[in-house]
C-alpha cells in the first residue's frame, strides 16, 4: 500500500501523517516496524533495502519517506521500478510525504499521484478555513463568536500552525473567564492575538498616506503572493483606519499636551479600545500622518469598497485598485 501526501498546508498533511502512524502503532505498539526516513538525505539504497526487508515480528511495516521528490531524479528511478514492476512487499506500507510545491512534471510526481495513492492538501479558502477553525474550537468545548471567527482569521490567514496555537491559547482564556460561557470573542483575540498582518497594514496604511500608488501595489501584490484573500486586506485596512480615527480622536479630545511616547498613554489607549498594546503603539505614531478628516474620507471610500465586494460580482482586487487609484489621484 502506498499513500502520497504533499501540498502547501503542511498542518494538515502533517496530521494525516501523524493518523496514519497512529494507527500504525495500535498493531505494533514496539513501534520497531515504524521507519522515518529523510528522502533527501537517505541514500536510495538503503531506502530500497527498507522497502524490501520483511518486517520485525510483525506482518506489515510502515515506512515515511520525507521529501524524496526534491531530491535528484536519478534517485527516482529505483523507486518507480519497484512501483511499475510490482515488486513492493504486501507487507510494506510506504508513505511519501512532501514539503510545499513540489515539481509536477516529475516522473515520480505522475505516478504517484493518482487517486488511490494520493491526496493534496493546498491551502484552505475562506469558507473552508471558517469551518476548519469552529470545528477545532467545537473539539476544545468551547464557542466562538461570529465576528470574532471572521477577525482571527484575518489576524492569522490560513497559516494553520499559527492558527492552532492561537486556538489553544483563546480557548484556555475563555475557559478561565469568570462567566463560565467558554466563548471566544472579539475582544479576546484583541486583547491576545498580535495580528501577523500588523505590519503589512501599517505599511499599507502608510502607502496611503503618502499616496504612493506603486509602493501600494507591490505591497498588495506581495499580500496576494502570501496566500492572503482580498476580502482579508479590505477588511483589515478598514479595521485599521478605522483604529487610527479613533486613536487620533482621543489624542485630539483627550490628551492633547501628552507625549505620544508616553508608554503610560499607550497602555491607557489599549485598556480603553480594548487593543492589543503593540497595535496602539504603531497606530499612535502612524496617526501623526493623517487629519482627522482624512481619515473619515478613507475610511467612507473603504467602506464603499466593502459593500461592493459583499453585493457585487465584481473582482476583489479591480476593487482595490479602484479604491487606490481614487485616493491617489
Amino acid at each position: 500500500m502506498i499513500f502520497f501526501l504533499y501540498g502547501e498546508d503542511t498542518y494538515r498533511s502533517r496530521q494525516k501523517l501523524k493518523a496514519i502512524k497512529e494507527k500504525f502503532k495500535t498493531s505494533d505498539k514496539s513501534g520497531v516496524n515504524l521507519i522515518v526516513l529523510d528522502g533527501e538525505k537517505t541514500p536510495i539504497k538503503n531506502i530500497c533495502k527498507e522497502i524490501l526487508t520483511a518486517p520485525f515480528l510483525h506482518e506489515k511495516k510502515l515506512i515515511v519517506i520525507e521529501n524524496l521528490i526534491k531530491k535528484k531524479n536519478a534517485a527516482h528511478d529505483e523507486i518507480i521500478k519497484l512501483i511499475e514492476k510490482d515488486q513492493i512487499p504486501k507487507s510494506s506500507i510506504i508513505v511519501f510525504w512532501e514539503e510545499g510545491d513540489v515539481p509536477q512534471n516529475t516522473k515520480i510526481f505522475k505516478i504517484l499521484n493518482r487517486p488511490k495513492y494520493a491526496e493534496n492538501f493546498p491551502p484552505l479558502k475562506e469558507a473552508a478555513l471558517e469551518k476548519w477553525l469552529k470545528k477545532e474550537i467545537e473539539k476544545r468545548k468551547n464557542k466562538i463568536e461570529t465576528q470574532a471567527l471572521k477577525l482571527l482569521i484575518n489576524y492569522v490567514g490560513n497559516d494553520l500552525w499559527q492558527m492552532t496555537n492561537e486556538i489553544e491559547k483563546l480557548t484556555a482564556y475563555a475557559k478561565s473567564k469568570k462567566d463560565k460561557q467558554n466563548i471566544v470573542t472579539v475582544s479576546d483575540i484583541n486583547l491576545l492575538v498580535k495580528s501577523k498582518l500588523d505590519d503589512n497594514i501599517f505599511n499599507l496604511i502608510d502607502a496611503l498616506g503618502n499616496k504612493n500608488k506603486k509602493l501600494f501595489i507591490k505591497l498588495l501584490d506581495e499580500q496576494f503572493q502570501s496566500g492572503l484573500f482580498a476580502g482579508q486586506i479590505i477588511g483589515m485596512l478598514a479595521r485599521q483606519l478605522k483604529i487610527l480615527l479613533q486613536i487620533k480622536e482621543l489624542l485630539q479630545n483627550e490628551y492633547p499636551f501628552i507625549s505620544y511616547y508616553d508608554p503610560a498613554i499607550h497602555q491607557k489607549i489599549a485598556k480603553e479600545l480594548n487593543l492589543h498594546p503593540y497595535v496602539v503603539r504603531k497606530a499612535i505614531y502612524q496617526s501623526k500622518n493623517f487629519s482627522i478628516e482624512k481619515l473619515k474620507e478613507l475610511r467612507k471610500d473603504l467602506i464603499s469598497v466593502e459593500i461592493k465586494l459583499k453585493t457585487s460580482q465584481i473582482d476583489p482586487e479591480l476593487l482595490l485598485d479602484l479604491f487606490i487609484s481614487k485616493v491617489c489621484a
